[in-house]
């Protein structure tokens, strides 16, 4: 029996149920020897990208070129003394990562590569790139300039932008990838195109 005294919210009495009794999405959590119905997470903006990826199936055949969020992070700056992924590393005085950092880099673009045709996965990789990008420039490029050292540039990308994004990929329950190495890459192709600076 449900009633709703004035100036309250609903009230249920005497109801049964063989299930949960609740008016939206709820997920069940155990409490003991309690279950308690608690709403459900609503999906995030990028977990909806991913399915549809996934519903997709790369049907999307329309498309001839990168979309233009995604030519921002595609193209290399122009006007730069220091170019590439070798140059900006021997800068930083970072080659002994430059192999792995290489490797990574290609997989992106392969990536990019092998899903050029679908207009959900390149705005899969210009969120995240955007995200990176954002990241990298509040809190690693101000302490560079600064003059941090390594470890401390290191501990940086690590915390802002490489530990966030990958929890927000792996919240995604389409996303089967390897989420670390997916950022990394992503960071790594950025550098080579010259929009992450690390001298």
């Amino acid at each position: 029996m449900t009633s709703e005294p004035p100036g309250k919210g609903i009230v249920q009495s005497g109801n049964s149920a063989g299930g949960h009794i609740a008016g939206g999405n709820v997920s069940t959590v155990l409490m003991g020897d309690v279950t308690v119905q608690a709403p459900a997470r609503p999906e995030s903006s990028l977990n909806r990208l991913y399915r549809k990826l996934r519903d997709e199936a790369a049907q999307d055949q329309e498309l001839t070129d990168y979309i233009a969020q995604l030519q921002i992070f595609t193209r290399s700056v122009e006007d730069e003394t220091v170019v590439g992924l070798d140059g900006k590393f021997t800068a930083a005085d970072r080659q002994d990562q430059l192999d792995m950092a290489k490797a990574m880099k290609e997989m992106v673009y392969a990536e990019l590569r092998k899903n050029m045709f679908s207009r959900t996965f390149q705005t899969i990789y210009a969120t995240l790139m955007g995200k990176i990008y954002e990241e990298f420039q509040t809190w690693v490029q101000p302490a560079i300039a600064k003059g941090a050292s390594r470890e401390q540039v290191d501990q940086l990308v690590n915390v802002h932008v490489v530990k966030p994004v990958v929890s927000e990929l792996e919240t995604c329950s389409e996303y089967d990838g390897a989420a670390t190495s997916t950022v990394r890459g992503m960071i790594y192709f950025l550098t080579g195109n010259c929009h992450l600076v690390w001298h």
